[in-house]
């Protein structure tokens, strides 16, 4: 749909803003804005069956304008950033030290979305991002105000940010946001959400996190052959 081009464009921008930012050592405000324009880069993408199937509604005037829809699905990412921060902040400095339990760290970080990807609270919001229809057949005549419709926006991220939550704890414990990362976990939710075979995707997931945590909780040197460490310090066990 046309809709989507755009999304498209968005989300290309916000990825090529971040690729000039990939780094972790900032102030609170550059990155609240720097995790916005993350969340938007990997998240647009996934939620664009979403946000097209929304589009019509908007064309045929049932519904607000689509950035309303928009805003309110992205202001539920942007609400993460403090936790985020802090989480990225407290373990910056011991991942450059090459601290070992910052090693462990990350695998229990791993481990735990392993474990939530099996979980039914997982499967549920996932079945929500997959199939909105109902959702919106719900809500249909309703959205036409742009404050509901900029509800119905966050209660779809919500939704998302249900299925979510634990790969995004990766992305900012693993490496404070960096790209690789960033663009290996967007393909996992894009597959997640978009690609027939959910399911598989994942398990597949839930194994390889597991495998890494595993590996990780024994041997945490194993860190410095996951992230970019800004030192050559190499890390103790």
């Amino acid at each position: 749909m046309l809709v989507v081009l755009p999304l498209l464009a968005v989300a290309a921008v916000a990825w090529a803003i971040t690729a000039r930012g990939d780094d972790m050592v900032m102030g609170p405000g550059a990155f609240v804005a720097a995790w916005v324009v993350m969340m938007a880069a990997m998240m647009l993408p996934a939620a664009a069956p979403v946000i097209a199937l929304y589009a019509l509604a908007a064309r045929r005037g049932a519904v607000a304008a689509v950035p309303v829809f928009a805003s309110g699905y992205l202001a539920v990412w942007a609400l993460t950033a403090l936790p985020a921060y802090a989480v990225a902040r407290t373990v910056e400095q011991p991942l450059m030290d090459g601290e070992p339990w910052v090693g462990r760290l990350v695998g229990a970080t791993l481990l735990v979305a392993a474990g939530y990807q099996l979980t039914p609270l997982k499967d549920a919001c996932l079945r929500r991002c997959r199939s909105p229809l109902s959702f919106f057949l719900s809500r249909t005549g309703s959205l036409a105000h742009p404050w509901r419709s900029l509800v119905a926006g966050a209660q779809h991220g919500v939704h998302c940010l249900g299925c979510c939550w634990a790969l995004m704890a990766v992305l900012v414990v693993v490496g404070g946001m960096q790209l690789g990362w960033a663009l290996a976990l967007a393909l996992v939710i894009s597959a997640e959400k978009l690609l027939p075979p959910a399911r598989l995707v994942v398990r597949a997931v839930a194994v390889s996190a597991t495998a890494v945590g595993i590996a990780l909780l024994l041997d945490p040197s194993l860190l410095a052959h996951l992230v970019f460490l800004p030192t050559t310090t190499p890390m103790p066990m």
